[in-house]
């Protein structure tokens, strides 16, 4: 990048889709249209003569679609995002772009502020020192950015399938990470259209992360002190908004900007999440220290699992930031779990069993499962998933405080109980 400017790529076989793109950008201060194709093959010369820092690409194209040429340009100028843009707008043309190396999918017609946003967004990911201020350290061998250990661990419940019981699991590993260490955790809802984790925690009327709109400009720890639910656990939270409408009040910008607060108060921050790769997703799964990747035993779930780790890969995700959950486990689906282990390339790590009843009454009560009973086989495991996220210090320093356990007494009964089987 040049300075503080954007340097843009634009490749569309539509004479008058390029220009008006390009009118778009005109009055944007930090973009430069700094070259024009209309042609798949004329995209990628330019795209390794000019190194732009973004391309702007149509997927319908003559002599070469924009899949692959993406796939050229990604290949030969890595630095360089592709942003697809396209009138097809189906869940398998978004997995085709981002498998070719696509940053980001636009839907034709798209307005100024859609467009704008996801090069700006895109251009963030591609360069790590000009990152918010959510994170500031990057890792040597990734375009993601790493937080600082000063900050909290953020930990984020991921899948790209729906009703795979990622609030569930978001909920109870919360209230067990604070319930094992007395630390500060705070339990954040991304799920803005639809989230549950109100429900599952019976938060009743609280505030929610709407009230940060209109104050955005001044948000800081004290503000978000007054919007956070404290649960009966000690668990803080900040809830999605409470009706679709009004979730479209909230932009990517204002999770972001959360995030970087909530990440300077807490020890942990445990994000529960919706099924996609969306700018607000991405910005997530970048501040993640750890994602957990949920699925069922269902092949639906194990196919969009396996998508899902092709297109985290491509994004630059590593491999170890990646944990695989199985949930609800059991012994009658007819695939087995070593089989499910073979297909993903990956080994699952944590097996959550399944007990329909028991977590159907906990949902329905509002009371996590890992506080009403502790010794069942799902907190059980959820313990177990909860200590692999525990710095040794922060158990004995809890202990202490306590006062509770004998000499030794906590860590030993953690060693024992946590050890993999």
């Amino acid at each position: 990048m040049s300075g503080s400017r954007i340097r843009i790529l634009i490749v569309d076989d539509v004479a008058e889709s390029r220009d008006n793109v390009e009118k778009l950008l005109r009055f944007e201060p930090d973009v430069e249209v700094v070259g024009k194709a209309e042609r798949g093959q004329e995209g990628i010369d330019l795209a390794v003569e000019l190194t732009p820092d973004v391309v702007l690409m149509d997927i319908n194209m003559p002599d070469m679609d924009g899949i692959e040429a993406t796939m050229e340009i990604t290949t030969r100028v890595p630095s360089t995002a592709v942003i697809m843009m396209s009138v097809q707008n189906e869940p398998d043309m978004l997995r085709r772009a981002m498998l070719a190396g696509a940053r980001e999918y636009l839907s034709k017609p798209f307005s100024l502020d859609e467009l704008i946003e996801a090069i700006r967004h895109v251009s963030r990911l591609a360069r790590p020192a000009v990152q918010t201020q959510v994170l500031e350290h990057t890792d040597s061998n990734s375009a993601h950015p790493r937080r600082s250990s000063a900050e909290a661990k953020v930990i984020s419940v991921v899948s790209s399938k729906g009703g795979v019981g990622r609030s569930f699991v978001a909920v109870n590993l919360a209230v067990e990470l604070r319930r094992l260490t007395k630390k500060e955790v705070i339990l954040f809802d991304t799920s803005m259209h639809f989230g549950d984790i109100g429900v599952l925690m019976n938060s009743g009327d609280s505030k929610t992360i709407v009230d940060i709109v209109e104050q955005a400009h001044s948000l800081d720890a004290e503000l978000m002190e007054d919007i956070l639910f404290t649960h009966s656990s000690g668990v803080r939270v900040l809830l999605s908004p409470p009706t679709p409408q009004e979730a479209e009040t909230v932009t990517t910008d204002h999770v972001r900007a959360t995030l970087n607060v909530l990440t300077q108060m807490a020890d942990y921050v445990i994000i529960d999440t919706r099924p996609g790769f969306d700018d607000t997703m991405l910005t997530v799964m970048d501040a993640s220290e750890r994602m957990l990747l949920l699925l069922t035993m269902e092949m639906t779930a194990i196919k969009d699992t396996t998508q899902f780790l092709e297109i985290a890969a491509l994004l630059g995700y590593q491999n170890e930031r990646i944990h695989l959950v199985l949930n609800r486990m059991n012994s009658y689906s007819g695939i087995p779990t070593r089989d499910i282990a073979e297909n993903l390339g990956r080994e699952i790590e944590y097996q959550i069993p399944e007990d329909v009843q028991m977590a159907l009454h906990s949902v329905n009560e509002g009371t996590p499962l890992v506080e009403t009973r502790t010794d069942h086989r799902i907190t059980q495991e959820i313990r177990r998933l909860a200590s692999s996220m525990i710095d040794v210090e922060a158990v004995d320093a809890a202990a202490a405080a306590d006062g509770k356990a004998a000499r030794g007494g906590l860590m030993s009964r953690l060693r024992t109980a946590f050890r993999p089987t």
